[in-house]
Protein backbone atom coordinates (compact mmCIF):
# COMPACT_ATOMS: atom_id res chain seq x y z
CA UNK A 1 0.00 0.00 0.00
CA UNK A 2 1.35 3.49 -1.47
CA UNK A 3 -0.21 6.87 -0.70
CA UNK A 4 1.70 9.56 -2.92
CA UNK A 5 0.92 12.86 -4.66
CA UNK A 6 -0.39 12.01 -8.43
CA UNK A 7 1.64 13.37 -11.18
CA UNK A 8 0.63 13.60 -15.07
CA UNK A 9 2.09 10.01 -15.33
CA UNK A 10 -0.93 8.29 -13.62
CA UNK A 11 -3.42 10.27 -15.74
CA UNK A 12 -4.75 7.06 -17.18
CA UNK A 13 -5.05 5.29 -13.66
CA UNK A 14 -6.46 8.82 -12.35
CA UNK A 15 -8.75 8.64 -15.12
CA UNK A 16 -10.07 5.58 -14.60
CA UNK A 17 -10.99 5.70 -11.30
CA UNK A 18 -12.34 9.53 -11.61
CA UNK A 19 -14.66 8.21 -13.89
CA UNK A 20 -15.87 5.13 -11.45
CA UNK A 21 -16.43 7.52 -8.81
CA UNK A 22 -18.30 9.52 -11.28
CA UNK A 23 -20.34 6.93 -12.07
CA UNK A 24 -21.07 5.29 -9.12
CA UNK A 25 -21.73 8.03 -6.70
CA UNK A 26 -22.62 11.26 -8.58
CA UNK A 27 -24.10 12.73 -5.57
CA UNK A 28 -20.48 12.71 -3.74
CA UNK A 29 -19.36 14.67 -6.58
CA UNK A 30 -20.23 18.35 -8.59
CA UNK A 31 -18.45 17.60 -12.01
CA UNK A 32 -20.43 14.56 -13.69
CA UNK A 33 -19.87 11.16 -15.33
CA UNK A 34 -21.28 12.59 -18.58
CA UNK A 35 -19.04 15.16 -18.94
CA UNK A 36 -15.66 14.12 -18.05
CA UNK A 37 -16.13 11.28 -19.92
CA UNK A 38 -16.20 12.63 -22.87
CA UNK A 39 -12.49 14.48 -21.81
CA UNK A 40 -9.39 13.52 -23.48
CA UNK A 41 -6.23 12.36 -21.45
CA UNK A 42 -5.02 16.00 -21.45
CA UNK A 43 -7.61 17.16 -19.55
CA UNK A 44 -7.11 14.19 -16.46
CA UNK A 45 -3.37 15.35 -17.40
CA UNK A 46 -4.14 19.10 -16.67
CA UNK A 47 -6.14 18.09 -13.10
CA UNK A 48 -3.18 16.93 -12.08
CA UNK A 49 -0.72 19.87 -12.70
CA UNK A 50 -3.07 23.10 -12.23
CA UNK A 51 -2.14 23.85 -8.69
CA UNK A 52 -4.98 21.18 -6.93
CA UNK A 53 -3.15 18.65 -5.33
CA UNK A 54 -4.46 14.81 -5.80
CA UNK A 55 -3.31 12.22 -3.69
CA UNK A 56 -3.61 8.82 -4.32
CA UNK A 57 -4.01 5.59 -2.65
CA UNK A 58 -2.24 2.62 -4.87
CA UNK A 59 -2.13 -1.32 -3.75
CA UNK A 60 0.36 -2.31 -6.19
CA UNK A 61 2.04 0.43 -8.54
CA UNK A 62 -0.57 0.19 -11.34
CA UNK A 63 -3.72 -0.06 -9.06
CA UNK A 64 -5.10 3.12 -8.20
CA UNK A 65 -7.42 2.22 -5.39
CA UNK A 66 -8.08 6.14 -4.04
CA UNK A 67 -8.24 9.59 -4.44
CA UNK A 68 -7.92 12.97 -2.45
CA UNK A 69 -7.71 16.23 -3.69
CA UNK A 70 -6.16 18.92 -1.72
CA UNK A 71 -6.81 22.39 -3.07
CA UNK A 72 -5.12 25.61 -1.54
CA UNK A 73 -6.15 28.82 -2.34
CA UNK A 74 -3.85 31.45 -3.95
CA UNK A 75 -5.12 34.38 -2.28
CA UNK A 76 -3.24 35.34 0.93
CA UNK A 77 -5.96 36.09 3.13
CA UNK A 78 -7.16 32.86 2.48
CA UNK A 79 -4.11 31.03 2.38
CA UNK A 80 -4.07 29.14 5.93
CA UNK A 81 -7.41 26.98 5.21
CA UNK A 82 -7.53 24.32 2.09
CA UNK A 83 -10.33 22.03 0.69
CA UNK A 84 -10.13 18.57 0.59
CA UNK A 85 -12.43 17.46 -2.25
CA UNK A 86 -13.03 14.32 -4.76
CA UNK A 87 -12.43 11.76 -1.98
CA UNK A 88 -13.18 8.05 -3.53
CA UNK A 89 -12.22 4.59 -2.36
CA UNK A 90 -12.99 1.95 -5.15
CA UNK A 91 -15.52 -0.93 -4.00
CA UNK A 92 -13.18 -3.47 -3.41
CA UNK A 93 -10.59 -1.59 -1.47
CA UNK A 94 -13.45 -0.14 1.01
CA UNK A 95 -14.13 -1.58 4.61
CA UNK A 96 -10.26 -1.48 5.27
CA UNK A 97 -9.54 1.72 6.85
CA UNK A 98 -7.81 2.96 4.02
CA UNK A 99 -10.16 6.23 3.64
CA UNK A 100 -9.10 7.19 6.85
CA UNK A 101 -5.60 6.20 5.99
CA UNK A 102 -5.78 8.63 3.10
CA UNK A 103 -7.15 10.99 5.01
CA UNK A 104 -4.33 11.48 7.95
CA UNK A 105 -1.94 11.21 4.71
CA UNK A 106 -3.72 14.15 3.64
CA UNK A 107 -3.70 16.09 6.87
CA UNK A 108 -0.65 15.65 7.52
CA UNK A 109 0.60 16.99 4.18
CA UNK A 110 -1.54 20.24 4.74
CA UNK A 111 -0.27 20.68 8.19
CA UNK A 112 3.78 20.67 6.50
CA UNK A 113 2.46 23.27 3.89
CA UNK A 114 1.21 25.35 7.08
CA UNK A 115 -2.32 25.09 6.30
CA UNK A 116 -4.08 25.61 9.20
CA UNK A 117 -7.46 24.67 8.49
CA UNK A 118 -9.45 22.01 6.28
CA UNK A 119 -12.81 21.96 5.05
CA UNK A 120 -14.56 19.82 2.92
CA UNK A 121 -18.65 19.27 1.66
CA UNK A 122 -20.72 15.86 1.84
CA UNK A 123 -23.83 14.77 0.69
CA UNK A 124 -25.96 15.10 3.54
CA UNK A 125 -27.23 11.62 3.64
CA UNK A 126 -23.78 10.48 2.97
CA UNK A 127 -23.98 8.55 6.48
CA UNK A 128 -20.40 6.63 5.98
CA UNK A 129 -18.50 9.63 4.97
CA UNK A 130 -20.08 12.02 7.88
CA UNK A 131 -18.91 9.24 10.31
CA UNK A 132 -15.17 9.01 9.36
CA UNK A 133 -15.26 12.75 9.14
CA UNK A 134 -16.63 13.23 12.17
CA UNK A 135 -13.76 10.80 13.42
CA UNK A 136 -10.89 12.75 11.97
CA UNK A 137 -12.66 16.10 13.62
CA UNK A 138 -14.54 17.59 10.94
CA UNK A 139 -17.50 19.91 12.43
CA UNK A 140 -20.41 20.64 10.39
CA UNK A 141 -20.54 24.44 10.09
CA UNK A 142 -23.31 25.24 7.26
CA UNK A 143 -26.13 22.92 5.35
CA UNK A 144 -27.16 23.74 1.98
CA UNK A 145 -30.48 22.49 0.95
CA UNK A 146 -31.03 21.34 -2.91
CA UNK A 147 -27.20 21.98 -3.51
CA UNK A 148 -27.25 19.22 -6.58
CA UNK A 149 -29.49 18.22 -8.78
CA UNK A 150 -28.89 14.71 -10.26
CA UNK A 151 -31.76 13.12 -12.40
CA UNK A 152 -34.80 15.59 -10.77
CA UNK A 153 -33.44 14.44 -7.49
CA UNK A 154 -31.77 17.46 -5.29
CA UNK A 155 -29.02 16.46 -3.21
CA UNK A 156 -28.47 18.91 0.23
CA UNK A 157 -24.93 19.23 1.15
CA UNK A 158 -22.96 19.81 4.21
CA UNK A 159 -20.21 21.83 5.00
CA UNK A 160 -17.81 20.89 7.54
CA UNK A 161 -14.32 22.34 8.64
CA UNK A 162 -11.51 21.08 11.15
CA UNK A 163 -8.81 23.39 12.53
CA UNK A 164 -5.67 21.41 12.43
Amino acid sequence: MQIRKLETKDAPLFEQLRLQALKQVPEAFAASYEEEVKETIDFFESKLSNGEAFYGLFKKEDQLVGIISLSRSKLLKMQHKAAIGSVFIAEEARGQGLGKKLFIYVMKEAQAQGIEQLQLVVAAQNKKAKQLYESLGFQVYGFEKRALKINEKYVDEEYMMKIL
